[in-house]
């Protein structure tokens, strides 16, 4: 009998290591659009593309799971009156996944200070923010930590108030080994396979959702490593509690959200435009969680009447 639970004891310990997947099927570089070019950021190589030749600076902060695509609706039309520049953050889009460098670039950290060592690298000493969804959090602790590189802010359905999914005893069993090794390949089986729900609840109207979109929104799982980025970030996103801080930010803020985003309720972006001292909360009827997207028209009309040109 004692053969018998040692034999299972050790199958389990080993079992997980003889399983195989398979993660990606090209370079981040192999899916470039026409208009792709990538920079080398702390030896990371990070996706970017910019539009326009004005002095005054957009950058355009995407949110989880997304990529410089959410933005192409809106390129054209601002980047009359903005140099315009989105990249994808490090997990997502057609940024390099590596794993063997000196530092975690999956952390949301790191996220912060990759965007101030992009405006270094491109000689951009000041910026207006854009972010949606999670990169609207990222645009608020850039804010909080360098205010004095940034323009102002909009916030576009922004996930500002959140609460970390993990603690310290899941993150634990995320990091024991056998878990860890096939983590990343649950992880990215489920996030395909709940794909296109995920999608259609970010519109509210998700007859607007073309193939195109679709096959954007899929490129990235095409790439070599995506579910072990995936699970890196899973692992290493903490959110910190910054809502005693928003009273500090001094810049004007364009507040823009959907009135129908099932992902982030409207009274988040109410409760932020109030919390804000510069702010104005602009909603956009008829409209979901990626506004730029499914209501491009309505979100720069609701930009270039906040901004003077």
């Amino acid at each position: 009998m004692n053969i018998l639970w040692f034999s299972i004891i050790v199958f389990l310990f080993f079992a997980p290591f003889f399983y195989f997947y398979e993660d990606g099927q090209f370079s981040h570089r192999e899916l470039a659009y026409p208009d792709s070019q990538f920079v080398k950021i702390d030896d990371l190589e990070i996706h970017y593309r910019k539009y326009g030749q004005s002095d005054r600076y957009m950058i355009l902060l995407h949110g989880f799971g997304s990529s410089t695509y959410t933005w192409e609706k809106i390129t054209r039309k601002l980047s009359e009156h903005f140099t315009l520049i989105s990249y994808d953050r490090p997990g997502f889009g057609l940024t390099e996944r590596r794993f063997d460098l000196k530092y975690n670039p999956y952390t949301n950290e790191y996220q912060i200070e990759l965007l101030k060592k992009f405006m270094d690298h491109f000689d951009i000493k000041k910026a207006i923010l854009v972010g949606n969804s999670a990169g609207g959090f990222v645009a608020l602790n850039f804010t909080l930590i360098y205010p004095e590189k940034v323009e102002a802010l909009v916030l576009v359905d922004a996930a500002v108030f959140n609460k970390d999914w993990t603690n310290d005893s899941i993150r634990f069993l995320m990091n024991i080994p056998q878990v860890n090794h096939v983590g990343p390949d649950v992880v990215g089986k489920l996030m395909l396979k709940s794909f296109e729900e995920t999608l259609d609840n970010s519109y509210f109207d998700p007859s607007k959702i073309t193939e195109k979109d679709k096959e954007a929104y899929k490129k990235p799982a095409k790439i070599f490593g995506w579910k072990k980025a995936l699970w890196e970030l899973a692992k290493s996103t903490q959110y910190k509690d910054i809502t005693g801080d928003l009273e500090k930010i001094q810049v004007p803020v364009i507040v823009i959200h959907g009135k129908q985003d099932k992902l982030i309720p409207l009274k988040s972006s109410e409760e932020l435009a109030k919390v804000l001292k510069n702010a104005t909360l602009c909603v956009i009827d008829n409209c979901g969680h990626l506004p730029q997207e499914e209501c491009p028209n309505e979100f720069v009309e609701c930009l270039l009447n906040n901004f003077s040109m």
